[in-house]
Parts: structure tokens; sequence; C-alpha cells
């Protein structure tokens, strides 16, 4: 007989599809014996608890490198920032924590560990956006001194400064629309920073507008509403703490590349780095440098297919060049006439490291002037260079073998730096006489990284079913945990998350996982929901994807499980053979979702009739073809600020950005007009609602028009089960406490009553009532008929001639 401990293992481990279910049937049985567990209703969290959950918010994406440069200079403090909801308030609270990290104090810690010190609070409650949280860019400046970008009393972001010792804060700017980016030098009496220029569509005093190249969003929106316009940003050279107006540094510039550029002032205040976005140059530049060229064609259509700017303007991915300015008189100058290899979402990356006070600074990733002397085979490629700014003279450190995620200065040395090249760690040291050379670690034979101290390092320890927090490993292997930020969770009863693959009928692998609740019974048939927007074999799994912190809006994850409900996290692609367009892409994603059912129906563990999917922005718009096209058994969906591929989403999001037209004709085939006319209205979904089955969610936040109007109003037009849910002040990343609550709590309600026939009795929303609960489930009762006639009507030709 096998043992318990094995029996655990095909339980708890990795979950390969490879056990035939005939010996499940014949183990399970005899393995079970006193193992199993009655059913517990409730086991697991409430939504409330999962939207209350403390989380680590810097460093951003969790990872040790970034938090090395969270500890002071003497290396005695570590700081990290923590957000924590409160549903009963519907404020989001943001703390600086502070503990002590020199080698002394963590050699003498003992079992649990203290309480880190609260150095700065914010509460919000105007905190809408999950990507841009009231308290964030803390960073050390000496000792004793942190530097952040904060909204105090739900007002615009400004710069503050707060004393590690005396804890006082103290505001450092007084930008009108408020701080988007800054830097400071070190004797803290400057502040460069970036802010709005305001950019209304219509000019003060018209009385009309010319659209032009305008998008939907910031022609029919309000005049002074900074979101919807065509955003413009101009940075400023301000006196901390004055009052007295800023000046201007260069002149104001769109927002380009799904961003904004990062200020770099020297220690010594007299120089400034900035990028400038040069689409006047990029058509050239991609001539010289292939990766521009491909970075174009994939992130900037507009260059290529409507040179006019007609009806498209460059912002996905737009070339920039680095520039310098000389404070003392606004001198501006380039540092090399070359692009950087910044692209899509990082221009945020720290990519300029100064050196001896401001003497010299590091700039890496950019690509040097053709010709400039590293050799013809390099020339295109990437490069780390230093830079002497009051010469003008520069040299060439390394070349890039990817392209550059981050660069980080190594603690406690002088000049020695880490750079983070694609998917590989680079560690750069220098040498006594001011030259540089890189450090092998793989060659070095050691067991640490070659940038970890001898005694202590400090590390985000976290796993799927283990939520971040800080730990201290020492010099023998020991480790401490310097915070306890979730002692409320127990995967015993929070549930647990499992690695789990499977292979679609196309032969792809998908590595995905599956989330059970702590009373999970694998002799029973579970309803299912799927969450699709990626999954990380190695991050803690709450509620939404845990790609990344943040921007789960309405997945409830763990919440799920308190009602009997599995929860399968679908990958954002297939690990291999994954197409790389539009349609092919859109086509994948229902290969895999029905091969996830198809392989946990024939595990006995789901209920074929009883699976539910939700999608949000990117997957949105394949959750909506999925239930259009397909005759998947989705018997319940939800869209959340999804995506479309609809005539009516494509006018509606002109010139928002240059690739988003061109991506819904990829998804479509073809535009829907001349030649391609006909395969455009074969894969427009909103020209085949007849199709849809599923009851669907759909949720739209902010108080524009959004996506998937046009679907509601045509299945409500044909009496199909259909609920739109507007969040006139919701970001597309839901944040408020209220909002999440309202989502969350929405979509495990939705997911209850279609695929369990069950109904939530007790008021858990904010400012619902009684009645309000009651008119829930009486729309959705409304729509149980529906469903029925839906579900027993034939197959409507486009899903028909697909099969």
């Amino acid at each position: 007989m096998l043992s318990k401990n094995l029996f655990n293992t095909l339980l708890a481990g990795r979950v390969w599809l490879c056990v035939p279910r005939a010996l499940l049937l014949v183990l399970l049985p005899a393995l079970t014996v006193g193992l199993a567990r009655p059913s517990m209703a409730g086991v697991g969290p409430s939504v409330q608890e999962v939207i209350e959950f403390t989380r680590i918010i810097q460093p951003v994406k969790l990872d040790d490198d970034t938090l090395q440069t969270q500890i002071s200079p003497d290396g005695e403090q570590l700081f990290i920032v923590t957000r924590k909801a409160d549903v009963a308030t519907d404020r989001n609270r943001f703390d600086i924590l502070l503990m002590e990290v020199s080698p002394a104090r963590l050699a003498a810690l003992k079992g649990l560990p203290p309480a880190p010190t609260r150095l700065v609070s914010v509460d919000a409650v105007h905190d809408k956006a999950d990507a841009h949280p009231s308290l964030r860019d803390a960073r050390w400046v000496g000792n004793r001194t942190i530097v952040f970008r904060a909204r105090m009393n739900d007002e615009p972001y400004q710069v503050y400064r707060v004393d590690v010792l005396t804890r006082k804060v103290s505001q450092l700017t007084y930008a009108p629309l408020g701080v988007v980016a800054f830097d400071v030098p070190d004797d803290l009496r400057r502040v460069i920073y970036l802010t709005y220029e305001p950019n209304p569509a219509i000019a003060p005093g018209s009385r009309s507008v010319i659209a032009g190249a305008k998008s939907f969003w910031s022609v029919h929106s309000q005049q002074d509403n900074l979101e919807a316009q065509l955003r413009r940003y101009q940075f400023y050279l301000a006196e901390a703490g004055s009052r007295t107006p800023a000046r201007a540094l260069g002149t104001s510039f769109a927002e380009s590349s799904n961003g904004t550029p990062r200020a770099s002032i020297s220690p010594d205040g007299r120089w400034l780095l900035l990028p400038k976005y040069r689409p006047d140059r990029q058509l050239a530049w991609g001539k010289l440098y292939p990766p521009v060229a491909e970075a174009s064609k994939q992130d900037s259509p507009s260059l290529m297919r409507d040179p006019l700017g007609y009806y498209s303007r460059p912002a996905s991915y737009v070339t920039r060049q680095m520039m310098v300015y000389r404070l003392s008189d606004g001198q501006e100058r380039a540092v090399i006439d070359a692009p950087d290899d910044s692209r899509g979402g990082n221009q945020q990356r720290t990519d300029r490291l100064w050196l001896d006070g401001g003497r010299s600074v590091v700039i890496a990733g950019t690509y040097l002037p053709q010709g400039g002397g590293a050799g013809a085979a390099n020339d295109a490629a990437s490069h780390i260079i230093e830079y002497w700014p009051a010469s003008g003279e520069w040299k060439s450190i390394a070349v890039l073998k990817q392209r550059l995620q981050n660069a980080h200065a190594i603690a406690g040395t002088e000049g020695d730096f880490i750079a983070i090249d694609g998917d590989q760690r680079r560690v750069f040291k220098r040498d006594p006489k001011g030259g540089w050379h890189e450090a092998s670690e793989a060659a070095s034979g050691q067991s640490q990284r070659l940038d970890a101290p001898q005694s202590w390092r400090v590390l985000v320890r976290q796993a799927l079913n283990l939520p971040p927090d800080i730990v201290a490993t020492g010099p023998s292997g020991q480790e401490v945990r310097l915070t306890a930020l979730n002692p409320q969770f127990s995967a015993a009863q929070w549930g647990t998350m499992k690695e789990f693959s499977w292979t679609d009928a196309k032969g792809r692998r998908w590595d995905g996982g599956l989330m059970v609740p702590a009373d999970f019974n694998p002799r029973s048939k579970y309803p299912l929901v799927i969450q699709s927007y990626g999954f990380s074999a190695t991050r803690f799994y709450r509620d939404g994807s845990n790609i990344y912190d943040g921007f789960t809006s309405g997945f409830a994850g763990r919440a799920f499980l308190r009602e009997g409900l599995l929860v399968l996290a679908l990958p954002w692609r297939a690990s291999s053979g994954a197409p790389s367009d539009e349609h092919g892409s859109i086509v994948a994603f229902g290969d895999g979702v029905r091969a996830a059912i198809e392989a946990l129906v024939a595990e006995g563990l789901v209920d074929r009739e009883r699976v539910g999917i939700l999608g949000w922005s990117a997957t949105g718009v394949r959750v909506l073809n999925l239930v259009t096209f397909t005759d998947v058994p989705i018997r319940a969906a939800t869209m959340m600020d999804g995506d479309s591929n609809t005539l009516y989403s494509m006018t509606i999001t002109y010139a928002v950005t240059d690739g988003i037209q061109a991506m819904k004709e990829n998804a479509n085939q073809g535009g829907p007009f001349g030649e391609s006319r006909e395969r455009w209205i074969r894969n427009d979904p909103s020209l085949h609602t007849d199709c849809v089955r599923a009851a669907l969610r759909i949720e739209s936040y902010s108080v524009e028009p959004k996506n998937n109007w046009d679907i509601y109003a045509l299945l409500r037009r044909q009496y199909r089960p259909v609920e739109l849910i507007k969040f006139p002040e919701g970001a597309h990343a839901l944040s408020r406490p209220s909002e999440r609550m309202i989502s969350l709590q929405g979509n495990v309600d939705w997911y209850r009553f279609w695929l369990k026939g069950e109904r939530r009795s007790e008021l858990v929303i904010p400012s619902e009532t009684a009645e309000s609960l009651k008119e829930q489930y009486a729309r959705w009762d409304q729509m149980l008929p529906m469903k029925e006639a839906a579900d027993a009507a034939p197959r409507c030709d486009r899903v028909a001639s697909r099969n």
C-alpha cells in the first residue's frame, strides 16, 4: 500500500496529467481512509479578507536587486512600502516601514521578528488606480533621509522628505498639477520634476474642435480631465520647499512609449540627464539599428502605415535620445548622436548611475553613433557607457546582449553596479585606475552572488502559497524573518495553488496553476472558474494574476474557494508553439481553454456543465471571442474592462495609441473595408451575438464610453442573459476598496448563481441593502429562462460552420 506521503505528494505537489484516472480510482479509496474531512462551509477567505491583504508595493516587482537599493548607504536600515485596504472606511493605507538590518542586529534576532517602524503613513480615499499608488518612488538620500512622492490628503502628487530619526515630514514641491517623476541632488536644495502640461481638445474660448488625429475620449471628455487628454508633460527645476514658481526646462512633449521618462540629477546638483523623444529620427535610426526597426515594426505601426499622421500618431514606441543639461545656464546638448534602447513600459527603469559626486555617470542601454569606435560588429548593439558631462567625452564599458531592464549600484561599493541585460544578470566592477571589468559569477565558484555581502543579505521570500515577506540570510545559511505582514494567512484555510500543465489538440503545452480549497475532495466534481491573465510559478497567488503585483481588478482568486469553486490560472500563452499574430493568439486561447477543461473533466475533478471564465483588459477580447465563436462549454463569463475586436471598438479607440487599430485589423484578418471586408464580418463578435450562450457579465471602468457596449445592447435586444456594471470613477485596474468589493463579490455571486444555483443572503458590500441584494437576484432570475432558451437553440451558423 502506498504511503500517506505519496498520496499528499500526488495532491499537493506539481500536478501532471499523467496519472490515469483508473489508477486514481483504485488508489484513492484506500489512501483517503482517515484523511477525508467532511465538507466545511465557509472554508477559505472572504472577498473582504482577500481585498484587505497587506501587499509590498516597493520594490515594485519584488525583486531582490531592487530591494538592495532600499538599504541605507551605511547598510544599517532597510525600508519597504506597503499597501493595505480597509473596506469599512473605503481607504487604502500606504506605509513606509523601516527595519534595522545591520549584521549585528540580524545575528541577534530570535523567534518572531520585531515589528518594523512605521515611518510615514498616507491614508487615501481617492486612490482609484492600482497602478498609481498614493505613495511611491521612495529612495534614500544619505543615511537619514528618504524622499518620496505622495498624494497627501488626496491632493496631487508632491515630493516629500522624511527624517528617519525624527520622523519629520517636509514638503519639497508645490506643483499645481502634481509631480509625475522627480529627482534630487545630495544636498536636497533643488528638485527636478516632471508634471502635466494642460492639453484640452478645445482651445480656451473656442466653441468647436477639429477632431483630426485626436482620440475619441480626448474630444468627448471634460476639458480639464487630464487622464482623457492627449497628455503632455514638462520638466521643471524648483528650489526645495519653495512656493516660488519653478523654472521650465526644455519644451513640453507628448506622452510616448506608454509612459513618462525618469529625471536624473547629479549628486552635486550641476548636471541633469533627461531622455528626449525623437520621432523625427526614428525611421532613419531604424536603418542603422536593427532593434529600433524591429520595435518600430511591432509597436509603432503609425510611422510605417500612416506617415502623414492622418489617423494615428507615434505613441506606443518612440525613440529616445539622452540629453544633458547644465543647470547653471540651462545649456542643452545630446550626450551622443544615437537613441537609447528603452521600449514599451520600462521608461521608469534605472539606467543612469552617477559616480564621484557627479563627475561622470554610467548610462546603461544606449546605442552608439555608427563608427563610434566600438567596432563595426558592435556598432548596432546597445551598450553601457561612462560619460563625463563637463567634457562631453564617453567610453564604452560593455556591449549588451539583449535589452537593458534595469541597472543598480551595488551597496557598500565604490562604483560597482549590476545590469539586468534581458534575463541575464551582469556584475561590473571598477578598477583602481578607473577602468571596468565584468565579474563572472559562474566562474567564481562562489555559493553567494558576487554582489552579496560576506555576512547578511536581505531578500523577498515568497512562493505560490507563501505571501511575500522580507527575510535575511546569514553567512552560514541561517535565515531570519524581518516581517510578518499577513499572519492571518494559512494555506490550511486559504487553500492551495499548484502548478498544473496540459496539452491542447495542436500539441502546445500550457503551464498554469490549479487552486483547490482546504477541504478539497479529489473524488468530487467541482465547478470551475478560469482566471485568464497569466501565471507565474514563483510568485504568491492571492486574487488575480500573479505575474506582477497589482492589476487584479475583478479577479476574486482564493475567495472563490470559500464557495466550493476551483480556480484555474490560465497562462498568457502556450509554453511552446504559441502564435505571434493577434488572430492566431485569439484562436489559440480557445484551444488552450478547451484542452484545460477536457483535462480536468477527464481527471474527474471538474463538472463540464459548470465552467466559468473571466478576462480582463487584453484577455477580455479573448473571452469574448471564446464565448462567441466556439462551442467550449462555458456557462458564465465575465469581461472586465476588456479590449474588443468589434467595429464599435475600432471607432472609439481611434487614435488612442498608434497600434490599437492595427491590432484590431490583425485580429479580424483585415479591416472592415475593401477586399478584407468579408473576413472582418466573419470575425467581428458584435455581428454574431446570436452565437453567445454564456451568461455574460461586463464590467466597464471610468466615466467614458468603453468597449463592449455594443455587445451588451445587442444581447439585450435578443433576450440573452447579460449584465453590465459601470464604475464611473474606476480606473483600468481597480483600487478603491468599495469598487473592488463590488467587482470581486459581484463575480463570486455571479458564479455561485450560474454554476451552483446558490444565492448570498448576508449583506457584505458597503452601501448594499436588503432591497438591492434582492433586486440583484430578481434580475438574474429573469435571465434563467433566457439561458435555457439559448442553450436549447441550434448552434448558430458561424459556430456550426467552424466545427
